[in-house]
């Protein structure tokens, strides 16, 4: 979701300095003022602001990293000596895929409350990468009423319609799925 959110903020702007996305002048003026007149502030609540506000910059930061290791990003100095941040082709690539699995990873509903069809068991091993996919899978069997024998192996009667295995088509999740059709229940009971 941040990613996402400062991938699209790049696309725009083209360059971005990260000292831009932390200035509030008035705020670091009346800290200057108090610092100066008063000393250091002691313990408490301004401590914990600062520190807080510490830690949620170098998250941030954290995550300019990650992006530019993985090539979505690049980094160059500007005339002034500041940092700036750019999108880079594979960062507008990787943004438009998450914008497209965005739109699929909603929850499906059961177009037909209550039709029971004959016995299903869905297996499926999507790798780790995946995860937001794997767990819109699980979400959506719940909702379609099926019940979870393992993480990755679920089990129910209610039809599966034909939205489904279309945004298990888009979303590229075939290939690690399997389903099958239970005729005999032998010793199962459901």
């Amino acid at each position: 979701m941040v990613e996402e959110i400062i991938l699209e903020i790049l696309r725009d702007l083209k360059w971005l300095a990260t000292d831009v996305v932390f200035t509030d002048y008035y705020s670091a003026y009346k800290n200057l003022r108090r610092y100066i007149y008063r000393g250091r502030p002691s313990g408490s609540k301004q401590e914990i602001e600062a520190e807080q506000q510490k830690k949620e910059r170098q998250k941030f930061y954290n995550l300019l990293s990650r992006l530019q290791k993985q090539g979505f990003i690049k980094k160059r100095k500007s005339d002034h000596k500041k940092t700036l941040w750019g999108l880079t082709s594979n960062g507008l690539k990787y943004l438009k895929i998450l914008k497209r699995d965005k739109k699929f990873l909603f929850s499906l509903k059961p177009q037909t409350e209550g039709k029971k069809d004959y016995l299903k068991v869905i297996v499926f091993d999507i790798p780790e990468i995946q995860k937001k996919k794997r767990n819109w899978l699980r979400n959506t069997l719940a909702n379609f009423n099926f019940s979870m024998l393992q993480k990755s192996v679920w089990m129910g009667d209610s039809q599966l319609p034909e939205d489904f295995f279309r945004s298990l088509k888009e979303l590229n999740l075939l290939p690690y799925i399997h389903i099958f059709a239970v005729s005999k229940e032998g010793s199962l009971k459901f």
